[in-house]
């Protein structure tokens, strides 16, 4: 009846709250829309590039394989928002493997974050990769720590390499840091990538090699925040899903070779040939972060249903 007769008693006082009310929630609802586009990020990791010819009996060339991800985010649709790598963009961390990195980035139009890995050179990379690791001036020490903001997410990339190590770790330098970076991010909602897993998996030569040092006040300043809305990482070469401090933990497959899931105790480190995949993680304030797994290979044509 309210809107059948509400040209009629519009003026009138016993509508007047209530029309007030519904004029509000029109402009509410006009800009929570706006504010709940999704944010798309296309995430990619563990590219290897310089392993060489002979590498897996020469099965596998990582430049080719990076090349086919950097194009198969490309023809996405809808396009991301942006492109997070998540560590060991090289094999040895020389500056001839970062200008290929270079290069197969290049046809990427959206903004592009990379944070190092394991392999990588830390200083070498941010030299090359300047645009794609955008270390702040307050970053601790040499490390490739930085935040910025896009679309009303905070991005926080965290530095986990130990030179000339396999594993990863935190020190009280970068924690520091992260707990400055947090608290000036107090109230809103933060994504973290870095490139060690900061759990165990049950991968166990992996697991030997991940955060070894600073999982614990990590997950402290995760749960303090209240606001993470997920941890991106890589290293493990497969598509794994934890939770730290009450946050989900994402670690994003290779766009190159898998290591084989193996979880018998002492089992040896094995690589595998599975389709190489990327991680696709659409973000809301609403409904927080969704992850999806994109296989680079297309699997023939789609049928419809």
């Amino acid at each position: 009846m309210f809107f059948a007769d509400h040209d009629k008693h519009v003026k009138s006082t016993k509508y007047c709250n209530f029309t007030i009310i519904f004029v509000d929630f029109i402009e509410i609802s006009l800009n929570s829309a706006h504010m709940l586009n999704p944010l798309l990020i296309a995430q990619l990791s563990d590219c290897h590039i310089g392993t060489g010819p002979n590498f897996l009996n020469g099965r596998i060339d990582t430049e080719s394989a990076l090349r086919r991800a950097v194009a198969h985010v490309a023809l996405l649709q809808p396009s991301p928002d942006l492109v997070i790598l998540t560590g060991d963009l090289t094999e040895h961390g020389s500056a001839a493997e970062y200008a290929v990195v270079a290069d197969a980035l290049a046809p990427l139009q959206m903004p592009v974050y990379a944070v190092p890995g394991n392999h990588d050179d830390p200083l070498r990379a941010r030299e090359a990769l300047a645009p794609y690791m955008p270390a702040g001036a307050d970053s601790p020490g040499d490390a490739c720590c930085y935040h910025l903001q896009h679309q009303g997410l905070h991005l926080v990339a965290l530095d986990t390499v130990v030179p000339r190590q396999s594993h990863g770790m935190l020190d009280a330098a970068q924690l520091s840091w992260l707990a400055r970076t947090l608290d000036a991010c107090k109230g809103e909602p933060v994504l973290i990538f870095m490139h060690h897993p900061p759990l165990a998996t049950g991968i166990e030569a992996m697991d030997a090699c991940s955060l070894v040092s600073g999982c614990d006040e990590f997950a402290a300043l995760i749960r303090r925040h209240g606001l993470i809305q997920g941890v991106l990482c890589g290293h493990l070469h497969r598509a794994v899903q934890m939770q730290l401090g009450g946050a989900p933990v994402h670690v994003a497959p290779s766009v190159a070779h898998q290591i084989a899931l193996d979880l018998r105790p002492g089992a040896p480190l094995r690589a595998r040939l599975e389709p190489p995949k990327i991680s696709l993680h659409r973000w809301s304030p609403l409904h927080g972060l969704c992850t999806h797994s994109s296989y680079v290979e297309t699997f023939g044509t789609d049928w419809p249903l």
